[in-house]
């Protein structure tokens, strides 16, 4: 099997356990996304961005996650190719906190901006549930696994 039929394999498996939602020991040993912002790549393929804690592989602070496929945000969990998240604050936490300890009521929109090279912020939740739903049927389709530029 060669790489890309081993993470497109991968995305598969991930998208099924995402069917059927985290168990609780899941989460509870899943790491933590603060300050988390979903991005997409060029190709249509989401990820998050965040802080994060407890992470198996990586030492705290800003990462980027591999290829997103599933998130309920009411309920506080994402599920990439690679694992399950758990969601703290988002983004947008972040921005407020800026702008407060600046002396400002709130943050406008668009108020803290970073680039992720390759990939443009999505702050719609609605728009990034859309967006999985086709990505999610795309990998289902596609034997290589949708993107191969995002592994």
């Amino acid at each position: 099997m060669n790489n890309r039929d081993f993470w497109a394999q991968k995305i598969r498996t991930a998208i099924t356990a995402a069917d059927a939602g985290p168990s609780e020991t899941d989460l509870a040993g899943a790491p933590i996304l603060t300050y988390w912002r979903p991005h997409v790549s060029r190709h249509g393929a989401p990820i998050l961005w965040g802080i994060a804690s407890g992470h198996p592989r990586l030492k705290g602070g800003w990462i980027t996650t591999s290829q997103l496929v599933a998130i309920d945000v009411d309920r506080a969990w994402a599920r990439t190719a690679s694992r399950w998240y758990v969601l703290a604050q988002p983004f947008s936490a972040y921005e407020a906190k800026i702008a407060k300890g600046l002396g400002m009521e709130e943050a406008p929109s668009g108020f803290v901006q970073v680039d992720l090279p390759g990939y443009r912020p999505l702050d719609d939740v609605s728009l990034l549930g859309q967006l999985l739903m086709a990505w999610r049927d795309r990998i289902r389709q596609d034997d290589t696994g949708g993107d191969r530029n995002v592994q």
